[in-house]
């Protein structure tokens, strides 16, 4: 949720408060970078039970920090994406581009479409200007609008699923509390 908050830059909010302590959700609302952060804090928890013998499994406990690496690579990604959206300038040079095709066009087409040629103009102009425009509207998926990524349900659903594991294994008398 932290990274969901991050990529829409929001800041932190209740969505957070539920899931952190009182002091670990007032130093969030502190940080620029609450996603690596939490990422940061899940690798210092991980290697603390290990120095206190609670995860006494070397490999385990490498397998868990290289997740947390992945993770935080995986955070770096969804910002690239989001800090590197196409240039104005290429945007509005393309725009003239596709202009000037489709105004010069007709004067190709005409001895070869004859009475056609409005029609097969129209086609192509609203392909290309079509296509430029899909490329405009999903330069950041991380958005609200109804094309961008479901962020709010993906995270919620593994919100859920967290829930149900430690629900679940708890029940079973698998995991305790390590703390």
């Amino acid at each position: 949720m932290a990274n969901k908050l991050y990529l829409r830059s929001e800041p932190v909010n209740n969505e957070l408060k539920e899931l952190l302590s009182q002091f670990e959700y007032l130093q969030l609302k502190n940080i620029d970078n609450a996603p690596f952060e939490i990422a940061y804090w899940i690798g210092n928890y991980i290697q603390k039970q290990y120095n206190r013998n609670c995860i006494t499994n070397a490999p385990q406990v490498a397998a868990m920090l290289t997740l947390t690496r992945n993770l935080m690579d995986s955070l770096g990604n969804c910002e690239r994406i989001l800090r590197a959206p196409l240039p104005l300038a290429y945007t509005i040079h393309l725009k003239q581009l596709l202009l000037i095709y489709c105004l010069l066009l007709p004067f190709q087409l005409v001895a070869d479409a004859g009475l056609w040629t409005g029609a097969i103009v129209a086609l192509i102009s609203f392909t290309l200007f079509g296509i430029e425009e899909i490329g405009a509207e999903i330069e950041n998926p991380f958005g609200y609008d109804d094309n961008d990524l479901p962020l709010d349900t993906i995270c919620n659903q593994i919100k859920n699923d967290i829930e149900k594991f430690i629900t679940w294994n708890n029940s079973d008398g698998l995991y305790q509390d390590i703390i």
